[in-house]
């Protein structure tokens, strides 16, 4: 069985691309995906903790800097081989990124953990309406009805009697407004270029933008008293939050129709929720079991598309 994926450049020329996917590859993307939303969830509270010890900007310059510098040592061959005008594309792509997680950084400072983490979710809905703005074709309906049922399911979890809007909260929304662009990017480059080295290209490229804006915005901190078990934390996140996450997700969703992506890396949101739970920092109640019943059911509808869609 084969799927057929029609994806329009984004850097002009009106060229079209045509990608035949198996079911299998599809399969195999999106169990690998989810791999990386479990990552991604342990980021939340971990990112939220390291914040007492070391600014925002500084924070995300060391995670990025430190991500891309490895991969860059190891994979330079791939990156050499890129093409100028793909090395920009991915410089353009870090960009995005550096300014997504500064969303996510700052608004932490306001809002917590498990509450921006279901507020970003909400970019799995975002998806088949940017989908179908900048390819100028309808995604599936399943894929569209899946992407519905996940939103809910995750508002449904993050509801709460009386609950306020604060500055944490939009900063968090504009997070899930660039997740969802750099999802949409990632799938159309993916498929252009070599993904590793998209992969590398866009962490270091995130890492020069951040390190640019914290020396001129913040003041530099002084590495040498930062204590073991914060350096611990950093490298958690360079190497299970940033590093491996990242490159899944780039090589995987050469092989997955966004909105897949989309609905499975939302998967982070109840991820992040449950690791909040076992950490003490929440309670699981059956609102909670509720919208994680519809969060699997958005999941399902994805994945079924994969069984009944004939080939084209």
């Amino acid at each position: 069985m084969q799927l057929t994926l029609k994806v329009v450049s984004f850097c002009g020329g009106g060229d079209r691309l045509s990608v035949t996917l198996t079911r299998k590859q599809v399969l195999i993307a999106d169990g690998a995906m989810l791999f990386a939303a479990v990552f991604w969830g342990s980021g939340f509270a971990v990112t939220s903790w390291l914040l007492d010890y070391m600014s925002p900007l500084w924070l995300l310059t060391v995670r990025f800097l430190a991500s891309g510098g490895i991969l860059m040592c190891f994979l330079w061959n791939r990156v050499k081989k890129l093409r100028r005008k793909h090395v920009v594309l991915g410089i353009l792509l870090g960009g995005v990124l550096a300014a997504t997680f500064i969303a996510h950084v700052v608004g932490l400072l306001y809002t917590t953990p498990g509450k921006q983490s279901f507020i970003a979710g909400s970019n799995v809905v975002m998806v088949p309406f940017l989908y179908a703005l900048f390819y100028k074709r309808l995604p599936s309906l399943l894929a569209t009805l899946g992407a519905f049922v996940t939103t809910v399911g995750l508002l449904v979890m993050a509801f709460t009697p009386g609950m306020s809007f604060n500055l944490g909260d939009g900063l968090s929304l504009l997070l899930a407004v660039g997740i969802a662009f750099h999802v949409l990017l990632v799938g159309n480059l993916s498929r252009r270029m070599d993904p590793v080295a998209l992969t590398v290209v866009q962490l270091f490229a995130s890492g020069v933008f951040l390190l640019t804006l914290s020396l001129v915005l913040e003041p530099i901190p002084h590495f040498g008293d930062v204590s073991p078990k914060v350096w611990w934390g950093i490298g958690y996140i360079v190497a299970f939050v940033t590093v491996i996450p990242f490159f899944i997700q780039t090589v995987a969703q050469r092989y997955s129709p966004e909105t897949h992506a989309a609905i499975i890396l939302s998967m982070e949101s109840p991820f992040g929720y449950v690791i909040a739970i076992a950490l003490g920092e929440e309670m699981l109640n059956l609102q909670i079991v509720l919208g994680g019943v519809l969060i699997l059911a958005g999941v399902f509808l994805a994945e079924l598309e994969i069984f009944l869609e004939r080939r084209k």
